[in-house]
């Protein structure tokens, strides 16, 4: 009798080995499905990266993109433009004083500290004079802000008979613009014994913002290498 409860003692441990080995094997079936997702193969690989070698055929390096390229703080930044155009016949006139041209102005703001100007005023018009002369023209001036930049001789002086022919003309400036808005606007400058007509007119402005230059800092006397030493 003692026997038979002996035996059943020393198989218990064993049927308890049994169960223990069993839920092993049941938790590492479990695992390695989990495991396996997180490798890929190499077909799958290729379909989401790419290649060392395809990647220098599609990237640049860093020294190869800086001397194709240039850096984007550096770049030149596009100009800041103005436009303005009138098809209504202005004119004829005879005054001998300045006058504004209808509608012939534009305004704009910059944001660069400075802006080189080009300022373009075309027209198709004719001048006319009783005795025309190199001496006899029709002119014109631009007002940057409301300054005038002088007068132009826009138009040579033509006879009024026969009836003349609207002739083509293009006056161009150039200037300095600072940060900020600007206006502008161009005038019949006015002069003696001559009749001035306007047909049609263009004026376009074009402000090409300068570089900002970097800040310089003055070095103070104690800065130098090695500072100053006392005796």
């Amino acid at each position: 009798m003692e026997d038979q409860l002996l035996k059943r003692r020393l198989s218990t441990p064993r049927a308890a080995t049994v169960v223990v080995l069993a839920a092993a094997v049941a938790v590492s079936v479990t695992v390695v499905p989990s495991v396996a997702q997180s490798f890929l193969t190499s077909q799958a690989a290729s379909k989401v990266y790419v290649s060392n070698k395809k990647a220098s055929q599609l990237y640049l390096k860093k020294k190869a993109a800086s001397n194709l390229y240039v850096a984007k703080a550096t770049a030149p930044r596009p100009p800041v433009v103005g436009l303005a155009a009138g098809t209504a016949q202005y004119g004829p006139v005879s005054a001998t004083t300045a006058g504004f041209i209808p509608t012939a102005f534009t305004s704009f703001a910059t944001k660069s500290e400075a802006s080189s100007a080009v300022i373009s005023f075309s027209g198709q018009g004719t001048c006319t004079a009783p005795k025309p002369g190199p001496d006899q023209a029709c002119p014109i001036q631009i007002l940057i802000d409301g300054q005038a930049t002088g007068k132009v001789n826009f138009l040579p002086s033509t006879a009024s008979s026969p009836t003349p022919v609207p002739v083509l003309n293009t006056v161009v400036q150039t200037g300095v613009l600072l940060k900020g808005g600007h206006t502008i606007a161009v005038q019949y400058a006015g002069a003696k014994n001559v009749t001035f007509t306007l047909k049609s007119w263009n004026l376009a402005v074009q402000a090409y913002p300068q570089p900002d230059e970097p800040l310089q800092l003055e070095e103070t006397s104690g800065s130098s290498k090695g500072g100053s030493s006392s005796k």
